[in-house]
């Protein structure tokens, strides 16, 4: 017998929820069902399932990282694809994940007018942002591991790294495989928050760092 799950509340802000030995066809299916509704952040990793509602804080930074990243494209010369928190998914590695952002830089021309992707044939995002402000009870390097995203930015306490896919895993790097040499652990300066700054005040300062260090 099928079980049917059908969500009664809407999801508070923060909340965080994990469950055990949550099979994939189950997995799949809360992907379904939350599909058209306010959805948590869902995290898959063999059998274990995490759900996450996002705070305001979260949402904020993450927001701000994305337009850093677009403009930093655009004064670089780089076509850039944007698919935010699209749920990237492997069935053979038992893995699922939503990005807080994520980004096809170098393969920006390969998935140019795609709306379907598919990791069995396309390649995964060459960029995904995570914005660790809660503690996860999964390992989510280990999950991006799994779906081969080959660059991996984390922010967490004001600070920012950079992590690149390996043989072995991801390492900590100080440059990044979408920028080359531009100091993009530098953008941290532009993230924090300004009572005396609009947003857009402070892209446009951004944008103009950005031309002096090229």
């Amino acid at each position: 017998m099928t079980q049917t799950l059908t969500p009664s509340k809407p999801p508070i802000e923060g909340s965080h929820l994990v469950l055990y030995n949550v099979n994939w066809e189950m997995y799949e299916q809360l992907l379904e069902i939350f599909a058209q509704r306010p959805i948590p952040r869902m995290t898959y990793y063999q059998g274990t399932l995490e759900l996450m509602t996002p705070l305001p804080e979260h949402e904020r930074y993450g927001w701000t990282f994305g337009r850093l990243i677009i403009i930093l494209c655009e004064e670089l010369g780089l076509e850039i694809l944007g698919l935010k928190s699209t749920t990237w998914r492997s069935k053979p590695k038992a893995a699922g994940k939503e990005a807080d952002e994520c980004f096809y830089i170098q393969n920006e021309a390969v998935m140019r007018g795609r709306i379907k992707i598919d990791l069995t044939v396309d390649p995964p995002p060459d960029l995904a942002l995570e914005i660790d402000i809660t503690h996860s009870a999964i390992d989510k390097m280990a999950v991006y591991a799994e779906l081969k995203v080959p660059e991996v930015w984390r922010f967490a306490n004001g600070q920012l790294t950079i992590h690149i896919l390996t043989e072995v895993g991801y390492i900590e790097s100080e440059t990044s495989l979408a920028f080359g040499s531009f100091p993009v652990k530098e953008l941290v300066q532009f993230i924090q928050l300004d009572s005396q700054k609009g947003e857009n005040a402070r892209m446009k300062e951004f944008r103009s760092w950005v031309r002096s260090r090229i």
